[in-house]
């Protein structure tokens, strides 16, 4: 099974620079020239060049997951629609988003718990330190980092909310055009994990409002 990466430490949500990529590449421009143009015409208006170069990365890696009618909903969709979307990309791209989204978040929604509590984040990245090669050899500062920037794009998704020294679960209303984007992308354990669904049953209603 793939390690879990550190990678994170410097790969927010970015979603508006997402999105004005995600435009570019819905009217048909070539991914590798786009990276290209970005660097050189600073489309996503950073300050840097070393930061544009820095975020090329996870966009690009992020919107590669979107097959035509995923990128048109992201760009165009409302807007909690489409950043359930560009979670969903992240957590097909990083499996320690991934895996917190399905092991504490989703398990909470299933709970009806109202709080991921700090303890609770703490725990289960020393779990996942034991576990991960990768993450057991990174020092206190870059693990620290990576709770933080987790949980912040958790809470720019729209899913949890910050409360002091917790995080208040938000239950999110899926809507049926992003369920069965992802179901026809063979990808529906991510609207269980994001929408605390027990799709087997799920589906079973979703089909019967379809036929009537």
């Amino acid at each position: 099974m793939e390690d879990y990466s550190a990678k994170l430490t410097g790969e927010p949500f970015l979603y508006e620079e997402s999105k004005i990529i995600a435009s570019y590449l819905l009217d048909g421009e070539d991914p590798k020239e786009l990276r290209k143009r970005n660097v050189e015409e600073n489309l996503i208006k950073h300050k840097k060049v070393s930061s544009i170069e820095r975020t090329n990365s996870p966009i690009f890696r992020r919107l590669s997951v979107f097959n035509n009618e995923m990128l048109s909903e992201f760009v165009h969709g409302d807007i909690e629609t489409s950043k359930f979307l560009l979670l969903y990309a992240c957590m097909k791209t990083d499996r320690l988003i991934s895996d917190f989204v399905t092991e504490v978040y989703r398990d909470k929604l299933l709970l009806r718990k109202e709080y991921i509590e700090r303890i609770e984040i703490e725990n289960w990245f020393e779990e996942k330190c034991i576990l991960s090669e990768t993450l057991k050899n990174k020092s206190e500062s870059t693990i620290y980092k990576l709770k933080q920037v987790l949980m912040l794009i958790l809470v720019e998704s729209g899913i949890v909310i910050k409360e002091k020294d917790r995080f208040k679960i938000v239950r999110p209303l899926l809507r049926d055009r992003f369920i069965t984007l992802l179901d026809m992308a063979g990808d529906i354990d991510y609207a269980n994990a994001i929408g605390g669904l027990r799709w087997k049953l799920y589906k079973q209603d979703y089909k019967k409002w379809l036929i009537n």
